[in-house]
């Protein structure tokens, strides 16, 4: 899809690229050979340059770059302590090759995070601009998190008409998680933590658990973004298959969900 985008040029719009694939213009290498030479022209082929539009798209349209990132994406979720980014905010980090699933726990083994993140080429997530990856650069100050390139699923899915945190988006697409979490919320994860620091024997695995149960949907919710926008472009695109969903080890503790979820009704 990369090689057929012109919207991250300057002066290029959605209308203005729109028309340029009905004129023919379906690709860069189309466009290279058949524009007519002069200005605009040697202004855009400046742009086409995957790493440029990867700095260059607009975040509603990042998805575009997620074939030409294969075998080096990382789906990736984190969770906190509740508070204000700070040094020691981050509890879990959740991540997923398309290989191997992975969770990085304070005061165990976060500190090798930071190999899988130098292995990454994209970064996937959800409402990771604002949330995740702030967090994640003040816990990790050494650390590039703006090498990757990264698609924050949020805004594409706003553009389709899908609004909310991630799990009433995975609902409203038919997208299951683990029944055991089903009713957990971000606030559930910080009182998992919390409860894990008190001595509960079954908080952690379950805190892992629901992280990663995040990290894996981010997969299928990618390949669904990337689908419903090509379908809607004259471009002969073909559709990505969803693979299988990964196993997860960690299990999770139903009966101290329910009773963390469980929380009283504000007086009225």
């Amino acid at each position: 899809m990369l090689e057929r985008t012109f919207i991250h040029v300057p002066r290029i719009g959605e209308k203005r690229e729109a028309a340029l694939w009905v004129r023919g213009y379906t690709s860069w290498d189309r466009f290279r050979e058949a524009y007519p030479p002069g200005a605009f022209r040697e202004h855009a082929l400046g742009y086409l340059d995957r790493d440029l539009a990867a700095r260059s798209l607009p975040r509603a349209h990042a998805w575009r770059l997620f074939p030409e990132f294969a075998g080096c994406v990382l789906y990736l979720d984190i969770e906190t302590t509740g508070l204000y980014a700070g040094p020691n905010s981050v509890t879990c980090i959740g991540t997923y090759d398309g290989r191997t699933v992975r969770a990085f726990v304070a005061g165990a083994d976060i500190d090798e995070f930071e190999h899988t993140l130098n292995r990454a080429e994209l970064l996937v997530t959800y409402n990771g601009a604002c949330f995740d990856i702030p967090f994640l650069k003040t816990a990790f100050p050494r650390l590039d998190f703006d090498r990757p390139a990264h698609i924050d699923l949020m805004y594409p899915l706003r553009k389709l008409g899908f609004r909310g945190g991630l799990k009433g988006v995975e609902r409203q697409l038919c997208i299951r998680r683990d029944e055991a979490i089903a009713g957990a919320d971000g606030y559930t994860a910080v009182l998992l933590w919390h409860a894990h620091e008190r001595g509960c024997p079954s908080a952690l695995e379950t805190l892992v658990r629901y992280c990663l149960e995040d990290v894996v949907n981010l997969e299928p919710l990618m390949i669904e973004v990337f689908n419903r926008f090509v379908e809607t472009y004259p471009l002969d695109i073909r559709r990505l298959p969803i693979p299988p969903r990964p196993k997860i080890a960690a299990r999770a503790d139903a009966d101290l969900v329910r009773r963390l979820t469980a929380r009283p009704l504000p007086a009225p």
